[in-house]
């Protein structure tokens, strides 16, 4: 079932090419962005998920811009601990343009799932500062689930970090700040989802 769009960033504000000026250059700052999806199992008994990501890759050839999903790092919250053992395993097709998520929710509980350009394993991301990509997401009720059906409340943002420089000393002249919006979600949040 579709849930949402996203995007995930990891560039400056203004394009490097833009015709700007110098003063409005100094405006610019780097962002790294990420999709958080909030799965509320509403249900009394445990519910296991799949998410699917759905996006194109560019086709630019530079070496710092993303071309699989192992460009892109993910972490589930369900127990207030990250967890990021689990990992977006591409489904088998030509493109190479979805990829799977599939985790279990406990009766009652709410999930967090972070995506994220993988700037852990990958610090040359930040350098680069090239990365951009978009899709959308999907939901499904996991044949492994113990229910045939089952109601979820999900909401969904983008969240942003903004910097303008790692390199400087002081906190206030590396010029972090954060933006969050919610994205508009299909079924206006309720899922219920079967199997048959």
């Amino acid at each position: 079932m579709l849930l949402s769009t996203f995007e995930l960033l990891l560039k400056p504000q203004f394009p490097t090419d833009a015709p700007v000026s110098a003063d409005v250059a100094k405006l610019s700052r780097t962002v790294i962005q990420g999709y958080f999806l909030t799965i509320a199992n509403v249900n009394s008994f445990d519910v296991t998920v799949s998410i699917v990501f759905t996006l194109r890759f560019p086709n630019d050839t530079r070496p710092e811009t993303p071309t699989s999903f192992k460009d892109i790092i993910n972490a589930i919250d369900i127990s207030g601990q990250n967890v990021f053992d689990s990992q977006l395993v591409p489904e088998l097709g030509a493109e190479n343009t979805k990829a799977r998520l599939t985790f279990t929710i406990p009766s009652n509980a709410t999930s967090l799932l972070v995506v994220q350009p993988d700037f852990i394993n990958n610090p040359q991301l930040l350098r680069d500062a090239n990365f951009e990509t978009r899709g959308y997401v999907e939901i499904f009720l996991s044949a492994l689930s113990n229910s045939n059906c089952a109601t979820l409340l999900v909401t969904a943002q983008q969240r942003g970090t903004f910097f303008k420089t790692l390199d400087a000393d002081a906190l206030a002249d590396i010029g972090l700040d954060q933006v969050a919006y919610d994205l508009p979600i299909s079924n206006g949040g309720v899922f219920t989802l079967s199997n048959s």
